[in-house]
């Protein structure tokens, strides 16, 4: 694989644009958001039955495609630039936990079903009052053992966890940090939907009062270090999607609305801060790309590579949707328009699954500085 998008990633590329623009364009997202669902359930369908990508990186053992991180970074930057809410993300942090464990048993009972969309996957991890995303020492506990293990405890910004069927909960047990599966039927398990910001999301807070768990077999620890960085390589994909759709639109209302008798284009102001939008997107593009040549390739430089195209793709995302705001005069600010969705994404993005200070100091332990 080179840092250029080979002629099947281009195809998917193109198709997911294609199904965006004519299953689930913005005006169908503001209607999806202004509605009681976190998502259209028959786009999430389309997207994970026809077009596969709910099981996309998950091997064919387990009912997946067994396509590389480059492929779903290609359709991911489409469902980005359109702003799909879908659980997509979700469904890959959890299926990728499954896979870095060593547990077949469950790996066959939830994989197959996450990869054909019958059942939404919710990573619960973040505890509240803890900054990082990823709590080293967990407050969630677990106790019992084989078939009597009970959770206790609280997750906070747990992504579609208001949508998921089962969680795959981080906890401390008498054997250390460990993950554990709970049916979101279980007893003494409350799902409380947040009041969010960018409302192309979903999360919950999830409270958990003697849950019964399945403690899942494996490095827990190693396995939460991989999906850290298939959350900075998912998310950082739809960013850098974003930002191609903010410069896009920017630089046609440029072209367009007229001052003074010229384009607004024609005024070196406008066009120094669509110079600057690019320039922000072709770093984190570049970043990107080596982050999934690195992760298909060379997974050893995976973590610092995922960690440098977060560090630049979060902060320029949400740049570049400021400017597309204020570049649009006064119409930007505006419900009717679409440039504000972006921003909100934007800010939202900017603290998912570990802040600017948290992706630095991974970056910078990863380097080993």
């Amino acid at each position: 694989m080179s840092l250029i998008f080979t002629d099947d990633q281009k195809s998917l590329a193109e198709t997911v644009r294609h199904f965006v623009a004519q299953r689930t364009p913005l005006p169908k997202v503001r209607e999806v958001i202004g509605g009681d669902q976190a998502y259209d359930q028959e786009v999430w369908s389309r997207l994970a039955g026809d077009l596969g990508l709910a099981g996309l990186t998950i091997p064919e053992e387990y009912g997946g495609a067994g396509a590389t991180q480059a492929d779903l970074s290609a359709a991911l930057r489409e469902l980005g630039a359109g702003l799909v809410p879908s659980p997509l993300l979700a469904c890959v942090l959890t299926a990728g936990a499954l896979l870095a464990l060593d547990d077949e048993e469950a790996k066959r009972e939830v994989l197959p079903r996450i990869a054909e969309g019958a059942l939404v996957g919710a990573l619960a991890v973040s505890e509240p009052g803890n900054r990082r995303w990823i709590p080293a020492d967990p407050e969630t506990t677990a106790t019992g053992s084989g078939d009597a293990v009970t959770l206790s405890g609280a997750k906070v910004a747990v992504l579609n966890g208001a949508e998921a069927g089962v969680l795959l909960v981080q906890a401390r047990g008498p054997q250390g940090v460990g993950l554990y599966l709970v049916e979101r039927s279980a007893g003494g398990l409350t799902v409380t939907k947040d009041e969010v910001v960018d409302p192309t999301r979903s999360s919950a807070t999830v409270t958990l009062d003697g849950a019964p768990a399945r403690l899942v077999a494996g490095d827990a620890v190693a396995a939460l270090d991989r999906v850290a960085d298939l959350a900075n390589l998912a998310i950082a994909s739809e960013q850098c999607g974003a930002m191609l759709a903010c410069l896009t639109m920017t630089t046609e209302y440029a072209k367009v609305r007229y001052a003074f008798g010229q384009p607004i284009g024609a005024y070196q102001g406008v066009k120094h801060k669509l110079a600057d939008m690019y320039n922000l997107w072709a770093l984190a593009d570049a970043a990107l790309r080596e982050a999934t040549r690195a992760a298909d390739e060379e997974p050893a430089k995976l973590g610092t590579a995922a960690a440098a195209a977060r560090t630049l793709s979060s902060p320029g995302y949400l740049t570049s949707a400021k400017e597309t705001m204020l570049l649009h005069g006064g119409i930007g600010f505006t419900w009717e328009h679409d440039a504000h969705f972006f921003y909100k994404n934007a800010i939202a993005g900017n603290v998912l699954a570990g802040d600017a200070d948290y992706q630095q100091d991974r970056l910078a332990d990863k380097l080993g500085v």
